[in-house]
């Protein structure tokens, strides 16, 4: 999971509570089912639960905040990765050079992964060529820095499936590590049916180059179900190799609350 907040009204005390939310959310609500698990339960299982950090995979936010989070995780003596929005979020139309300023600001200031977003007019027009163009430059700024990319198609923007299918491969072959459904300001959320086009060609990309490209959702997931039907998809698709934070991720501001909620109720039958 990619603990996320990316409102427009986000200051430095709501990115300090999500950090904060990030570390201790599920490790305080969970402590005394964790500590009855070890006393009555198998190594293997208290293991499982003790050595877990419960922590999501990064805090994602915008650009300008970054500087928040790193301040948060040196105040708590932290450290988990920071992923930001950059390249002209959410809209993506704006000039490649302003996208790329923006990129390289987020990178100095800390950033381990940056999620762009296509600009959905070349996609639209077919113009994949540009876009692809467009994708290498950022891409070349993420390689110097060991720098994770993500990008988002925003998939119920685009016109049919097909487009969602063409704009995935341009994205992979421009070499993003991560194709994302949506930002989460579209009118519509991305569907699981969007999830398999881009999973289809995500495994049409592997079995031509052997890359293995990971998905990620975002976009109105806050419950445990949503969450469950999309790494149904991406196991049924993609199989076991992609069950993993490398190659699966979810994006989301207030699942973590209803994982966790799920989590303790199973937790809780172990001790019945």
């Amino acid at each position: 999971m990619d603990l996320t907040s990316l409102n427009s009204t986000d200051n430095k005390q709501t990115i300090e509570a999500l950090v904060d939310k990030a570390f201790l959310y599920a490790k305080e609500l969970l402590k005394s089912d964790i500590e009855k698990m070890a006393n009555t339960h198998s190594c293997e299982l208290r293991n499982y639960f003790t050595t877990s950090t419960l922590t999501p995979q990064t805090v994602c936010v915008s650009s300008v905040r970054i500087y928040d989070v790193v301040q948060r995780l040196r105040f708590l003596k932290q450290h988990i990765d920071i992923a930001s929005v950059a390249g002209g979020f959410p809209m993506g139309q704006v000039p490649l050079s302003c996208r790329i300023t923006e990129v390289e600001y987020a990178i100095s200031h800390g950033a381990a992964e940056i999620d762009i977003v296509i600009d959905r007019g070349l996609a639209i027009s077919g113009n994949f060529e540009e876009l692809y163009y467009d994708l290498r430059a950022i891409k070349s700024l993420c390689i110097k820095g060991n720098i994770t990319l993500k990008t988002i198609l925003s998939v119920s923007e685009l016109d049919s499936n097909q487009t969602v299918y063409k704009a995935a491969m341009t994205a992979m072959m421009a070499g993003s590590d991560f194709i994302k459904t949506s930002t989460g300001k579209e009118a519509k959320n991305a569907t699981l049916f969007h999830g398999m086009v881009m999973c289809q060609a995500i495994k049409h990309y592997h079995e031509k180059t052997s890359y293995k490209v990971g998905i990620k959702a975002a976009g109105g997931i806050k419950f445990n179900e949503q969450a469950l039907s999309w790494l149904v998809l991406v196991k049924n698709i993609l199989g076991n190799d992609w069950l993993q934070a490398s190659l699966f991720r979810i994006g989301a501001s207030s699942l973590l609350e209803d994982v966790v909620k799920r989590l303790s109720i199973v937790l809780k039958k172990f001790h019945q």
